[in-house]
This record gives C-alpha cells, sequence and structure tokens, in this order.
C-alpha cells in the first residue's frame, strides 16, 4: 500500500502552523524552503523549552531533591520525545528517509519535534511557574 495518501493527510496539521511561523516562512515557496522554516521552528521551540527549563531550575533552587527529579524527568523526556516521532515517520536501519516519505520528511520530522517541543514547554511552564504560591 502506499504511504502517500497518509502523508498527505499527516501535511494538514502542519499547514496552519506553516501559516504561522512568521514572515521569513511565509516566502517560502520551495520543498527546501519549507524544510528549512520548519528546521527553524523547531529550533526556536527548543530555545524556548530551554528558557523556560532555566526559569524552573532557578525557581526550584534550594530544593536540590526537586531540582535532580526534574533533571532526570527533562533527560529521559528528550529520547521520548525522538522517540515518537521516529515512531510516526519509521524508517529502518537501511531505509532512506527520502524513499519512504519523500521530499517532506525533514518537515514532517521538524514540525512534530516543534509541537511536543511546545507542549512541554507549556506544561513545564503550567506545572512549575504559572501555579499560584503554595499550590501543589
Amino acid at each position: 500500500m502506499s504511504r502517500l495518501p497518509l502523508l498527505l493527510l499527516a501535511l494538514l496539521p502542519f499547514a496552519a502552523s506553516a501559516a504561522s511561523a512568521g514572515k521569513a516562512c511565509d516566502d517560502a515557496r520551495t520543498q527546501l524552503d519549507i524544510n528549512e522554516c520548519a528546521a527553524a521552528e523547531a529550533t526556536a521551540a527548543d530555545a524556548e523549552l530551554n528558557a523556560v527549563y532555566r526559569q524552573v531550575m532557578q525557581q526550584l533552587q534550594g530544593q536540590p531533591v526537586a531540582i535532580d527529579k526534574l533533571r532526570a524527568a527533562q533527560r529521559l523526556w528528550i529520547p521520548l520525545r525522538d522517540a515518537d516521532i521516529e515512531a510516526r515517520y519509521p524508517v529502518g536501519k537501511d531505509e532512506d528517509p527520502r524513499i519512504l516519505y519523500g521530499s517532506v520528511y525533514p518537515m514532517l520530522y521538524s514540525s512534530n519535534k516543534a509541537a511536543l517541543t511546545r507542549q512541554r514547554t507549556q506544561w513545564l511552564r503550567a506545572t512549575f511557574l504559572d501555579r499560584a504560591e503554595g499550590e501543589l
């Protein structure tokens, strides 16, 4: 069975994401441009995650157990995120993603990475930064 129909369905959620990615992405016309835009979006999401993580770690100063637990959780989450993406777009050891998914594979990978990273950032923010004082 061809993966093309599934691939086209997978692209639909990212149409809105690409549209909101900013001025630089508005001019993306080729697949290479779109791939680069998606990679930039993933990089920006990762930078925001790192900034929020640093804020949380600062807030947890004086709580070494909490710091150790969050650090361990974050170190586990990163490979989990990557494994989730690889499960969604599986590529075998001797397979070429360009053959399986075409030239959109980098966009799919980067867009998923950005989305999962934004979800993690939101979770960190809601769990640690947006809580009322004394809230558990």
